[in-house]
């Protein structure tokens, strides 16, 4: 072949050839935090949603009014007046303060919710369809009794045993709360347990409780962490919900869902009333939401 003839092949320049990746590796958690930072809306939901609990928590110590005790002499100031950011009531108590009170009552009701869905949800699921057979027949049919009764009528009966407020909605939650979860996870384990990491763990003898917190609970954990993300914004709306209806926590205390009621009789005249207690009603449910998607998307890879 001559030298000066053309060939379909030549060796690339040494410089460009590499034995080994170069660039940094992340783990599966750093790369979802890096995901999860480049969505804008989610990011500023975060702030958002701490800006509110420091509110809900810090503003009812610090203020020298009380979300509770009433003023009658400064009974329906406007917004601004003496002081008073929201205004206040019919009362005379500061809006803002009660607003603030409220929150932090309904983000309770959001921790316990996501407690509950994580502790009962989550292993009433994990082990009904791990097991599956006769376990998993016996506890779905638990699940379909419950799930059949209303949520407003199981809080109900409990506010007859029991005084109204949120002992009585927390046990309606411990009681039916979870199922939405429970079978969420049931569907993520009948998947996962037929797949092949999960089939060599048995092989190599691994007991069924390493290989559901090893092999399978991992592995979950993105839909399990979205669908309690999820159900923070319905416990949340189920206590404002309940409290609208008199069932909630008891007057004088302060509730979203009280204040929206006090307020909406007297929209038209002092629209602040109601006005203040749904917006960070929406803040707090649309923050959730916005979160959950964001988290949702991050450990999807999307």
């Amino acid at each position: 072949m001559n030298n000066n003839e053309k060939t379909d092949f030549e060796f690339a320049p040494k410089s460009t050839t590499s034995d080994h990746y170069a660039g940094k590796s992340y783990s599966f958690g750093q790369l979802v935090w890096r995901r999860f930072l480049k969505n804008k809306a989610a990011v500023i939901s975060v702030f958002v949603l701490i800006i509110i609990v420091l509110i809900a928590f810090l503003a009812p110590h610090f203020s020298r009014f009380s979300p509770n005790t009433p003023y009658p002499s400064d009974s329906n100031l406007a917004p601004g007046m003496k002081g008073h950011w929201f205004g206040t009531d019919n009362l005379g108590r500061d809006i803002f303060v009660r607003v603030a009170a409220g929150t932090s009552v309904s983000l309770e009701v959001a921790m316990v919710a996501m407690i509950i869905d994580l502790v009962i949800g989550t292993s009433f699921g994990l082990v009904s369809g791990y097991f599956g057979g006769k376990v998993d027949l016996f506890m779905q049919r638990i699940t379909e009794i419950l799930s059949t009764i209303p949520m407003i009528i199981i809080v109900t009966l409990l506010v007859l045993v029991m005084k109204p407020g949120l002992v009585s909605i927390i046990m309606a939650m411990v009681l039916v709360g979870w199922i939405n979860m429970s079978r969420i996870v049931r569907a993520q384990v009948l998947e996962l347990k037929t797949s092949e990491y999960v089939l060599s763990a048995r092989t190599m003898g691994e007991s069924n409780l390493k290989i559901i917190f090893s092999q399978i609970l991992p592995n979950a954990l993105g839909q399990i962490i979205t669908t309690f993300m999820l159900s923070v914004p319905n416990a949340i709306f189920l206590e404002a919900f309940l409290a609208f209806i008199g069932l909630g926590v008891p007057a004088p205390l302060a509730s979203l869902g009280t204040m929206i009621n006090d307020g909406y009789t007297q929209a038209i005249v002092y629209p602040y009333m109601v006005i203040f207690p749904v917006l960070f009603l929406a803040a707090i449910m649309l923050t959730f939401n916005i979160i959950a998607d964001g988290l949702r998307d991050a450990i999807e890879g999307n």
